[in-house]
């Protein structure tokens, strides 16, 4: 007849539920949620100072979330989607001024894309700089034609809407 395993000492079990519980707040440290595993710790330190050993591990990794939470920066979009998509973001948030700082890295990597050219006019427009918000639109038209019916009814544009330039590039004619 096969034996029964023995039970592990109790100072074993706590050992073990302890191990268990640190190993969850180093996968959430893993992962970079810093404040999951700063709660994570935090009651473990509590809950465990009859382990020495983990405890003082537990508080240098606690005092990395610290650092990791206030170091916490979102990626830097990099390719031509990323700084698009980020760029309508921003401008979406009100953000101009930065909106136009990724528009422009995006139309920097494709001048002739109509749509990065067309979102950097808006954000341009939007943050006060008509002159090169018009030049922005004439070449999102340039490629695009159909980006002046859009522009015309685009509120990004009220603040061009009066001047000069803008009404002729609204006009196909005078092109």
């Amino acid at each position: 007849m096969p034996r029964k395993a023995a039970a592990a000492p109790v100072g074993d079990r706590r050992y073990v539920q302890a191990v268990d519980r640190f190993e969850k707040a180093m996968k959430a440290f893993g992962r970079k949620d810093f404040d999951r595993a700063a709660a994570l710790l935090d009651s473990f330190i509590d809950e465990h100072e009859d382990h020495p050993d983990l405890v003082e591990r537990a508080r240098a990794y606690r005092a990395m979330c610290d650092k990791g939470a206030r170091g916490r920066r979102p990626a830097r979009p990099r390719g031509f989607e990323e700084l698009l998509n980020y760029g309508v973001v921003l401008h979406n948030r009100g953000e101009f001024a930065e909106a136009v700082r990724y528009l422009r890295q995006a139309v920097e990597k494709h001048p002739r894309n109509e749509h990065a050219l067309y979102c950097l006019a808006a954000a341009q427009a939007r943050a006060g700089d008509h002159g090169a918000a018009l030049k922005a639109l004439r070449s999102a038209i340039h490629a695009n034609p159909a980006s002046r019916t859009q522009a015309r009814q685009d509120p990004d544009f009220v603040p061009l809407r009066g001047e000069h330039e803008f009404q002729a590039l609204m006009s196909p004619a005078l092109l």
